[in-house]
């Protein structure tokens, strides 16, 4: 007689967060977070002539209609802006500054520096 094991498992945690991180990044495909990234630049010139900035990337965060995807929306923009490297801190910390700013309380506990996966 031979003998079979057979090896059950669950990974229902991993797939839907997998599935949601998909979904994210159809949602995501093609949309444009150029005022969030101009935004969160550490060294941005004369920041005062630039009234409103955050509230346009408050509208492009808006435009993100899953409310659960506009985490992956933020993480995405904040490593594409210009010395996200050099100024990491600071970046973040106004990344994070966006839920108050937004009112957007989904993003209080979005982990920026998390960036692989959910």
């Amino acid at each position: 007689t031979s003998v079979y094991q057979t090896i059950v498992t669950t990974t229902e945690f991993d797939e839907q967060g997998r599935s949601q991180s998909e979904k994210c990044r159809t949602q995501l495909s093609g949309m444009r977070m150029d005022s969030c990234r101009r935004y969160l630049q550490p060294y941005m010139l004369f920041p005062s002539k630039r009234p409103g900035r955050e509230q346009q990337c408050c509208q492009e965060l808006r435009r993100v209609n899953d409310p659960q995807c506009r985490c992956e929306a933020l993480r995405q923009t904040v490593q594409q802006v210009p010395g996200y490297g050099q100024q990491q801190q600071q970046v973040e910390m106004k990344a994070q500054q966006l839920a108050d700013q937004c009112g957007m309380q989904e993003l209080r506990s979005c982990q920026i520096r998390g960036q692989q996966g959910y």
